[in-house]
């Protein structure tokens, strides 16, 4: 007996299978949720800059300020910058004996000498701002030897003597490419030389050397030795 399947039969069967496995008519499809694109994420969501200062608080707390409490920052009269810096009078130049201001400038480092930098020599005369003196730096950053105004010798070599025995000036150095410098309340004794030495710090791209000026102070003489 033949006991194989008709095509037709085959067919069929297969036919029945498959309409047994999908869902029927009166089912209803369920409803596809439509899917919203997310938002970009703000970059800026973190920071919140409101009023109440909290970002602010909390960036001072892990960026504390360091404390300079232990740093040594006597430089001398500082006070007396731009307040009230030493006057004289005309006639108390006029007739004195002379001392001597010597001036180096090199760069930063201390590497090589700056030629052709200006060099002027002021002070308080009449209560205006005078200069005394001025000259430039020759190949080796070296000026000329600038005579000035000072009080008699004799002052320096009497014990206690009731008159400054020196007189006090303010030395200003200029150079292309260098931020500008300054040396206040030089002293200069009669006869004595005073060497003052600079090191100009260079200019960065996009700053002006008239921006900032580096400014030295000088502590005046003290013939106490220390006592009061």
């Amino acid at each position: 007996m033949d006991n194989r399947i008709p095509d037709t039969e085959r067919y069929r069967q297969e036919l029945m299978k498959l309409y047994s496995r999908s869902p029927s008519r009166s089912e209803k499809k369920p409803e596809t949720e439509e899917k919203v694109p997310e938002e970009a994420p703000d970059d800026t969501a973190y920071a919140d800059f409101s009023d109440n200062g909290n970002v602010q608080e909390d960036y001072n707390d892990r960026y504390p300020d360091p404390d300079l409490s232990d740093l040594n920052t006597d430089l001398g009269t500082v006070d007396t910058e731009d307040g009230e810096p030493p006057e004289y009078d005309s006639n108390e130049l006029l007739g004195a004996e002379r001392g001597y201001i010597l001036v180096n400038v090199r760069t930063g480092d201390d590497s090589s000498a700056v030629e052709g930098a200006s060099v002027e020599v002021t002070a308080i005369v009449d209560g205006k701002r005078l200069i005394l003196a001025s000259g430039v730096t020759d190949e080796s950053g070296v000026s000329q030897r600038f005579s000035l105004p000072v009080p008699d010798l004799e002052h320096s070599q009497v014990p206690g003597s009731e008159e400054r025995p020196y007189n006090l000036f303010d030395v200003s150095v200029y150079a292309d490419g260098f931020f500008r410098a300054r040396s206040v309340d030089v002293p200069v004794f009669s006869g004595v030389t005073s060497v003052q030495n600079f090191n100009l710090i260079p200019v960065p791209l996009m700053m002006n050397s008239n921006d900032e000026t580096v400014t030295y102070y000088n502590a005046e003489p003290d013939f106490r030795g220390g006592k009061e």
